[in-house]
């Protein structure tokens, strides 16, 4: 039987926090400080991995929207137009098949066209597209949010719902 990667990431966890980390001489506080970081990640990990899937997929989903909806009605110069066709070129491919680096490429050219539009576009599609991606990155910081939500970082985590109710919805 093969163990499962939580199963193999549960086994250096279980070594890490049992058997070295206690072996770490005390006096020596940076090797203590990242021995709870590494401790901690893990930890997260072993928490996010079955939620990373549906969670780049919303990632993913989300910015394919949002590309979609700026593209629509170019009117822009020299410098988007061209921009605004890369973008939508890139709605008519196949994905790769891995959501996360999808999600990253759209998002890359969702930021080129930004910076495109900002340059030479009419004024009502520089607007649009600023309201569209600003709604979009403020979906996404909330993701990005819950997702890193157990690092305990969150100046409000209570007004979060946890990683597997976010990953059970769609795209708002």
């Amino acid at each position: 039987m093969t163990p499962s990667i939580e199963v193999r990431l549960e086994s250096v966890l279980h070594g890490l926090r049992d058997v070295i980390f206690p072996a770490i001489n005390p006096d020596e506080a940076l090797a203590v400080e990242q021995s709870g970081l590494i401790i901690a990640q893990l930890s997260m990990l072993v928490q996010q991995l079955p939620y990373a899937d549906r969670y780049y997929r919303l990632c993913r989903d989300d910015a394919r929207s949002t590309a979609a909806a700026i593209v629509q009605d170019a009117a822009g110069g020299p410098r988007s137009r061209p921009v605004a066709c890369e973008l939508e070129a890139h709605l008519t491919k196949e994905g790769t098949g891995d959501p996360h680096a999808d999600y990253l490429a759209l998002a890359g050219a969702i930021a080129a066209l930004t910076i495109a539009v900002a340059e030479d576009a009419e004024p009502a599609w520089h607007a649009r597209v600023n309201a569209v991606v600003l709604a979009f990155s403020i979906r996404q910081n909330r993701r990005e949010r819950v997702w890193f939500k157990d690092a305990g970082f969150d100046p409000d985590p209570a007004a979060l719902p946890d990683l597997a109710t976010m990953c059970a919805a769609s795209v708002a």
